[in-house]
């Protein structure tokens, strides 16, 4: 039996849904999007792998999904929540998606972990909502991690420099430091 699947139409609506507000939405419409559900811990995952359809063709029983594809993210209940490789992907073809970019020492702590302190923001944008899952670039605009905003960042919004305001829940350290 074939691990993996194609989207439902329920799941394929938020995957639609979720590339719009990423920004990807034009960029993944000539591809092909698998599903693979895991137990993990008690609870069930879906990793989402994206692959171009010819590659989607040769893909076997024996065969690896992330030979042939990309882990993009994976489905929680209702959401799609964008993986390391997923925000890297938004971040070089996605636009106006949720950003944060930081200075280089707000860069290196994230490497490591820690969370952004509003005064190490140097830009962001699509962060007027509370609780908005965002993508962490470096000054050179690569993703170096996946956060969320504890408060919402806008022009008019007053914030004290020593307040965390980004939340790290998975940054590009995190692989090194496992390996």
């Amino acid at each position: 039996m074939i691990p993996y699947r194609e989207p439902t139409l329920q799941e394929f609506t938020v995957l639609r849904r979720s590339f719009d507000h990423w920004g990807i939405f034009d960029f993944v419409l000539d591809k092909e999007i698998l599903v693979i559900e895991k137990k993990l811990n008690g609870s069930k995952t879906k990793d989402v792998y994206l692959t171009t359809r010819d590659n989607s063709k040769t893909i076997s029983e024996n065969a690896f999904l992330s030979h042939i594809g990309i882990l993009i993210g994976r489905l929680k209940r209702r959401n799609f929540v964008p993986s390391m490789a997923g925000a890297d992907l938004i971040s070089r073809v996605g636009n106006n998606f949720p950003f944060v970019t930081v200075n280089q020492t707000a860069e290196a702590l994230v490497l490591y972990g820690r969370d952004i302190m509003y005064a190490s923001i140097v830009d962001y944008g699509g962060l007027s909502k509370n609780n908005t899952i965002l993508i962490i670039l470096n000054e050179n605009r690569v993703a170096i991690g996946l956060g969320i905003n504890t408060v919402p960042i806008a022009k008019d919004i007053q914030i004290l420099d020593d307040r965390v305001v980004i939340k790290t829940i998975v940054d590009a350290g995190h692989y090194l430091r496992n390996e």
